[in-house]
């Protein structure tokens, strides 16, 4: 701000004509009403102070530094195609404001453009890599994972995050970061580099999707003790515990340690660490939280529940997720909870409550996957109350949803007695770089509680389908499936 007034003196002092000097008080009136976040007002002045024709003679420095203003000013006040033009300005510029680079990248994500949002975080982090442990790790993994990652802009941001030696976080689970990048780097032919990559990847679950998928042999030796998944899974548990403590004011660390322990089938333990926690931010002042990020105890909750339900305590694990799915997500309201309670009832042959569950997800903040989880449901209950047209109509809105949840639509198919559409639908998913793993890691044989009333059938109905010799065929062509003793499909 200094700077700018400085230049607006200068200018003042040259200005004899009272239009450039009304000129400069515009400018001033638009920066500090920017400076003051009255960003309605601000926007408002900017429209005027650049669409002037005397913009362009400003100072590159004062021309920067307003465009940054006037698209932040505009971003908050909901013109996010105006902020983003007037952030592609200030590229234009060459910005050295690194707040520049990560707001860009905000406005991007928020108009759904993950590439435009992964070139300026990797410019930010290129540029500035000793501000990356204050990057969200909540804003890092989405755009690194989700979507199409293998454009340029996103495997350029993956890039980024590795070679900045990125550690993943709070959360501290890089790993699917560095399979993705290694995927793409063998896509792309570059084995020497997509094996560097993956030597950084110790998650269990990350582990058995390269084990499953043919692609990785050349980077993974399935004898050695790196690839060792239930050896893994003990390795990360006791990193998880390290993270804990490297970040005691944060649930994220608490959450992927509850995970690990899910994994592991150490129910009792996540039982009472998800108590212990819940109780101690319980116990705290409302002046002195223990966490900054209370909203991730939905997730303890949910690890809880999941971990009753493994050990056949139905009906604890069901008034959890209830209770969970009543408490905010992402400061919104809840759409994951209620939504795997909705899972829950149906798999437990309660059709309406599983309806009722997914209906409370509503519309506003739910994703194109939990669409995708929402139809699924609605699929279950509908096979359930014979109602044909309902399954049918389930059918097809996850057929609109595949690119976003395959695994849905597949799983559907199956228990809905289409084995050769199913078929046909996994030979294509697993003709795709993107699709393959997850249809590779479904077929896996993993560790699995009592199946609920529902998932008998389930269960034998995918079987079944896996033991297809025009299954198998298609899956050994490209991978392969292994057995473990592991948890490693969530709800089983």
């Amino acid at each position: 701000m200094i700077v700018l007034l400085a230049g607006a003196v200068g200018s003042l002092a040259r200005a004899h004509a009272p239009e450039e000097t009304f000129y400069r008080q515009q400018v001033l009136e638009a920066w500090t009403a920017a400076q003051a976040e009255s960003y309605a007002r601000a926007d408002s002045r900017f429209e005027d102070v650049i669409a002037d024709a005397r913009f362009d003679q400003l100072p590159e420095d004062e021309r920067r530094r307003l465009l940054s203003a006037a698209a932040w000013s505009a971003a908050r006040n909901a013109r996010l195609p105006v902020a983003a033009a007037r952030y592609a300005r200030v590229v234009e510029l060459d910005s050295d404001d690194p707040d520049d680079w990560y707001r860009m990248s905000l406005v991007a994500l928020d108009q759904q453009d993950r590439d435009t949002a992964a070139r300026a975080m990797t410019v930010l982090i290129g540029r500035w890599p000793e501000l990356l442990p204050n990057l969200r790790p909540d804003l890092l993994y989405p755009l690194a994972q989700l979507g199409d990652t293998s454009t340029a802009e996103r495997v350029a941001f993956q890039q980024a995050l590795f070679d900045a030696n990125w550690n993943g976080g709070s959360a501290g689970t890089p790993s699917g970061v560095w399979f993705q990048l290694a995927r793409n780097r063998l896509t792309l032919g570059d084995v020497d580099r997509a094996r560097i990559v993956a030597r950084r990847i110790t998650d269990p679950e990350t582990l058995i999707q390269m084990r499953a998928d043919r692609r990785f042999d050349a980077l993974l030796d399935p004898s050695s003790w790196r690839a060792n998944v239930t050896q893994a899974n003990a390795r990360e548990i006791e990193r998880m515990r390290l993270l804990v403590a490297v970040y005691p004011d944060q649930l994220e660390p608490i959450v992927s340690l509850g995970h690990q322990l899910l994994l592991g089938g150490r129910h009792a333990e996540v039982i009472d660490l998800s108590d212990a926690t819940l109780a101690r931010m319980a116990s705290a002042p409302l002046d002195a939280p223990l966490f900054t990020d209370p909203d991730r105890q939905v997730w303890l909750m949910n690890h809880k529940s999941l971990a009753l339900r493994r050990t056949g305590r139905i009906d604890e694990a069901v008034a959890e997720l209830h209770r969970a799915s009543r408490l905010g997500e992402d400061g919104l309201p809840n759409v994951s909870q209620a939504l795997n309670l909705g899972n829950l009832e149906c798999d437990r042959g309660r059709p309406d409550a599983a309806l009722a569950a997914a209906e409370s997800a509503g519309e506003e903040n739910i994703s194109a996957y939990g669409r995708a989880v929402r139809a699924s449901i609605r699929h279950c209950a509908a096979l359930q109350l014979g109602d044909r047209a309902g399954a049918i109509a389930a059918l097809d809105e996850l057929s609109g949803l595949v690119d976003d949840a395959p695994i849905r639509y597949l799983e559907a198919l199956v228990w809905d007695g289409q084995p050769d559409r199913a078929t046909a639908l996994m030979h294509d998913l697993l003709l795709s770089e993107r699709q393959r793993t997850q249809v590779l890691e479904w077929a896996q044989d993993c560790r699995l509680p009592e199946p609920l009333p529902i998932q008998v059938r389930e269960r034998a109905y995918k079987q079944a389908f896996l033991a297809r010799p025009d299954v198998l065929a298609a899956i050994n062509a490209v991978g392969r499936i292994e057995s473990y003793d592991l948890y490693c499909h969530v709800n089983g």
